[in-house]
């Protein structure tokens, strides 16, 4: 496949090195331009040559911080015609979340349902753990797996066809029937711990070692998953047997504690906004998520990462 990911940090730049090891043409964009090399460190350390292309790609993979999406979308109509297969890679709810519902918390103009066409889209929720020390440089900590679906949660040759893809680059997908759950139940684990992290500068195990904090993630993560019954999104795991997976993986920083730390804008809209708005629609109270939205918005705009 000709493929283009757009966004070659951590996440994308680990996708994009798989994917040109197993032979696709693949060219990594980002803010400063194509990437013409990338050096990955996961069981052994491997310098990958990335491509560089015109015209459209077979699959175009969108793998930028969800605050930049609204920008970048716009500028990537060029890469796909009728036959691309746009995937994206983002952590929270994505602008496509409700078809024909737009969330104006993600995509506040509508620029990136416009640039970016419904009809075009799989979406796939990434359990992963990469990190990018220097701007080239891939460091792949965790890998569990791709988890792909078609929105309207049918079987397609399309999905079939990025499966196979994926698989062929040892990305570890997973095809599922309902890919908004998949997202939902992400969403459900990250959406309080990473602005908590954020606001407190503490890895996750400190956090849910304070019986505040746990509380609050706890209140938090009952609305999220009242919300979620809501819309066809159900919860069907406790919150302490989450919690418990958590506690399990130690003293981690969260990508929101790492933005910031970095001095990147984080993505308090997808992880926060966009769930508190669907929950205005469906009329559920969110009093935790609301304090947290509040706090972690007030932070962000005070460190200009807003």
């Amino acid at each position: 496949m000709r493929v283009c990911v757009a966004g070659a940090g951590a996440i994308g730049g680990w996708v994009a090195a798989k994917l040109a090891i197993a032979g696709n043409e693949v060219m990594a964009l980002t803010s400063r331009g194509s990437v013409e090399r990338l050096q990955v460190r996961e069981d052994s350390e491997e310098i990958v040559p990335l491509s560089r292309f015109d015209g459209p790609a077979d699959l175009l993979v969108i793998a930028v911080k969800a605050p930049a999406l609204p920008a970048v979308a716009p500028t990537l109509k060029s890469l796909f015609d009728t036959g691309t297969v746009i995937v994206p890679m983002l952590n929270g709810v994505p602008w496509w979340f409700l078809e024909g519902q737009p969330l104006e918390s993600v995509d506040p103009q509508g620029s990136i349902a416009a640039a970016l066409p419904f009809e075009h889209l799989i979406g796939c929720v990434v359990h992963a753990s990469c990190s990018r020390p220097a701007p080239d440089t891939i460091v792949v900590k965790h890998v569990d797996r791709l988890i792909v679906g078609e929105p309207g949660g049918e079987s397609s040759a399309r999905l079939a066809r990025v499966a196979a893809t994926f698989d062929d680059a040892a990305l570890r997908p997973e095809q599922t029937g309902n890919i908004r759950r998949e997202i939902w139940y992400k969403l459900w684990g990250n959406a309080t711990m990473n602005p908590l992290s954020a606001l407190t500068r503490a890895t996750c195990d400190l956090l849910l070692a304070d019986p505040e904090c746990r509380a609050w993630m706890i209140e938090g993560m009952a609305e999220l998953a009242a919300i979620g019954a809501a819309i066809g999104c159900p919860i069907e795991e406790s919150v302490q047997d989450r919690i418990a997976v958590t506690e399990r993986l130690g003293a981690f920083k969260t990508s929101m504690l790492q933005d910031v730390e970095a001095g990147r804008p984080v993505e308090l809209e997808a992880l926060l906004g966009a769930p508190r708005e669907i929950a205005r629609r469906v009329r559920i109270e969110t009093p935790a998520l609301d304090r947290l939205y509040g706090v972690t918005k007030v932070m962000a705009q005070s460190l200009g990462l807003g």
